[in-house]
Formats: structure tokens, sequence, C-alpha cells
């Protein structure tokens, strides 16, 4: 059986149960304000993080595959509703010389081939002067990291409330040592 249902903040959740597993898909359009993460909430008072919406076919696009006993875990089935708000956004929060907009193929702006091999996807990326530029990539203590081998050259920026790994490049994609 497959349920369609609007999410909050934009696009739609369809899921299909198999069994004792549960196919979700959330899309919403790409309108290139930043990056959007779907949630489940229950009538209970349950939250569920499914993840971050994804480029694809013009579209944000996420699928997921749990089990019925994970989702009721979190108190988010059967009775749930789900969400896709913006928890990012590419809009400077402060004076800049460049907005962060998603850089769709960060491998191609790094000097590095084992640089080029750890970028697993989109990452936030902002200009700079002579061709230097920043990436950026959520952190969290309980994932893998973003760009491992530069970890130690990463620092940390919060933005609406989230930890971030930066790092800084010049214009012939080598990493920068920083200042500080």
């Amino acid at each position: 059986m497959e349920q369609r249902m609007e999410m909050r903040g934009g696009g739609t959740l369809t899921l299909r149960q198999d069994g004792p597993r549960v196919c979700l898909e959330a899309e919403r359009p790409a309108d290139g304000r930043g990056l959007y993460k779907a949630w489940l909430h229950g009538d209970r008072g349950g939250k569920f993080l499914l993840g971050t919406l994804a480029p694809e076919g013009g579209r944000l696009v996420l699928r997921r595959t749990l089990s019925l006993g994970e989702l009721e875990r979190a108190g988010c089935w059967p009775q749930f509703w789900a969400e896709a708000p913006l928890a990012f956004s590419f809009q400077p929060s402060g004076p800049s010389r460049g907005g962060w907009y998603c850089e769709q193929h960060p491998e191609r702006l790094l000097a590095d081939p084992v640089l080029k091999g750890q970028v697993t996807g989109p990452m936030l990326c902002k200009r700079g002067e002579e061709g230097s530029f920043c990436l950026a990539a959520p952190f969290r203590p309980d994932r893998p990291a973003a760009l491992t081998a530069l970890f130690c050259l990463a620092r940390v920026e919060r933005w609406e409330g989230k930890a971030h790994l930066v790092w800084s490049f010049d214009g012939a994609g080598q990493p920068e040592i920083p200042k500080k």
C-alpha cells in the first residue's frame, strides 16, 4: 500500500510498507535557498530525522528504508506527520564577499587526488579573493567527518545553531593553514 502526504515546509512524502519495512521518499522543488532536512513527527511527541534532501533531476530528493520497529521506537508510527524545513540557508548571515552556495562537484576545485577521493557529494562553498574559496560540511561527532585528511585544518563555525567544519583553499585548490 502506498501513501502520499504533504510535508510542512513544502514537498511530499511517499511511503510504501513492505512487510516489516517502510520505504520513504521525500521530494521538494529545488529552490536554491539552502539545505532541507526531512523529519517525521509522531502524534505522541516522537521525532525522527530522515536526512538531508539531495539534488536530483532538478528537485531535492531523499530515499530511506526503515524498519517498522525503528519508527515505533522513535514514536513516529503509526500516526505521524512530516516536515522539510530549511536547515541551512545559503544566504550569508553577515557581510561577506560572496554568499555560500551548494557546490555540486567540490572535488573539481581541489588539487590533491586524495582529497578529491574523500568528497562524497555536494558541499557548501564560498568564493573569496584571487580564486580562493572555502568548503563547509555539517559536523556531528557521532558521524564520519568530511575531508578526514584535513580534519586538523578545519575550523568550526555555527550556522543556525549547527556546527559545520570549514576549510580554506587557495586559488590553486591547495588547503591553507589557518593563521590563528
